[in-house]
């Protein structure tokens, strides 16, 4: 007679009881890795100068534009990624003069036990609205080029598109952005409709309490705030599937009225410039823990970013899973698989020079790209000039990792660098 083993067991007992699945896998082997210094700047005006009460400092502390945070990772030209940074220094408040930029970068990952890796960066795009789409206040509103500043957005994600537009995500609406090749946007920025039954998809919306709108209104003293979604919650991650003719945009927090620790995936038409329906909820380990970034394998399969709100000694979880559009459980939740524990990375050839285990305990880990079937590219948001990730008082750098994965993935076509 047939006895299903313990793994199938498993799975069926979770899916019956509606239960967030993650499957283990064993430890990705480092074999690339290569470190940008945490202080690294490009050109550009001054910046650094306010509080996160929004105060004004007398002198800035940066006398250009830090090249940190990065957020958000896709292929560039000539084997180069571009790189985007997202809101500067935290908050809306303290970071009207970090400019909204993505960067260029070419990495020369260190390889073997006697190389040397480097990064280079490159040009960068500049975002911002000369034309006017944007239909509240910004930082530079009236300035000729209106630069997009991380008091106006805080950008999160992005999408090359094949036509060279960009779709970005970002946290502070939330709202996805259509800009151009150079930077410009190009339409209105979208809000995130709340669609779930009984809501009205023009009326109602998934709002953060840093919402223009909400901001605009805010409640009478003792009243509570009509936000639906905790603040730095928006679209943490987004991805496309291979075609680029659906996003699938990954909110960071619970809309209120989800289960506590689900997060939203939502599907978004690119073409029509509208989202059209919720796929499923990403269940996290522990509702206090966020997700970093979300990349595409092939039409059904993408890979998560998990991680804990601690760094160092103290984190505990920073993982990469694997979920499967069409294959939920029975609360709707996405089943996952686990595909590379990033606090326990085998380094044979001691590449990053820790030893033989490798961890990356950054807090913040945001980025993740499918570089072939077997390989893929990790890499910090270093929150400059946060610490923590390498000691206490040592400034987090960034750091990029390539990962060599345990299991091959299904690769859709396209995806990859070809």
């Amino acid at each position: 007679m047939y006895k299903p083993n313990a793994l199938i067991t498993a799975i069926q007992l979770s899916l019956s009881l509606g239960l967030s699945l993650s499957l283990s896998a064993q430890a990705a082997e480092l074999v690339g890795y290569v470190v940008l210094p945490a202080d690294t700047f490009a050109a550009g005006p001054a910046s650094g100068q306010y509080g996160g009460d929004g105060n004004k400092a007398t002198q800035p502390r940066f006398a250009s534009q830090p090249v940190q945070g990065f957020s958000g990772v896709q292929f560039g030209a000539d084997g180069s990624y571009v790189f985007m940074p997202d809101n500067g220094y935290g908050s809306k408040f303290n970071s009207p003069d970090f400019l909204l930029r993505l960067y260029s970068l070419t990495l020369t990952p260190k390889t073997a036990p006697a190389a040397i890796g480097s990064v280079s960066v490159g040009a960068s795009i500049q975002l911002r609205d000369p034309d006017r789409k944007i239909p509240f206040l910004i930082v530079n509103e009236n300035t000729p080029e209106r630069l997009l500043t991380g008091s106006d957005f805080d950008i999160e994600s992005f999408v090359s598109m094949p036509d060279g537009t960009l779709w970005i995500g970002e946290e502070f609406g939330p709202f996805l952005l259509h800009v151009s090749a150079d930077g410009t946007v190009l339409s209105p920025p979208v809000p995130t409709p709340n669609l779930v039954a009984g809501k009205d998809p023009i009326r109602d919306l998934v709002r953060s309490p840093n919402n223009p709108s909400i901001l605009a209104s805010s409640p009478a003293p003792g009243a509570a705030s009509t936000a639906n979604l905790g603040s730095s919650k928006g679209f943490e991650g987004m991805a496309s599937n291979p075609a680029r003719t659906k996003l699938y945009p990954l909110l960071e927090g619970t809309v209120l009225g989800d289960a506590p620790g689900t997060i939203r995936l939502y599907e978004f038409d690119p073409t029509a410039g509208n989202f059209t329906r919720i796929v499923g909820r990403y269940k996290l380990e522990a509702p206090a823990n966020a997700i970093g970034d979300m990349t595409v394998v092939n039409d059904n399969e993408y890979l998560i970013i998990e991680r804990d709100q601690a760094s160092g000694t103290d984190a505990k979880l920073k993982k990469i899973y694997k979920i499967d559009l069409s294959k939920l459980d029975t609360e709707g939740n996405f089943v996952k698989t686990e595909v590379a524990d990033l606090l326990n990375i085998r380094d044979p050839q001691n590449l990053a020079g820790f030893g033989p285990t490798f961890r990356f305990p950054f807090v913040t880990i945001e980025n993740v790209l499918v570089l072939d079937a077997n390989t893929i590219l990790v890499a910090n948001d270093n929150n400059y000039p946060g610490m923590g990730g390498r000691g206490a008082d040592v400034k987090d750098p960034n750091e990029f990792l390539i990962l060599k994965l345990d299991a091959p993935l299904t690769l859709g076509a396209g995806v990859g660098r070809k």
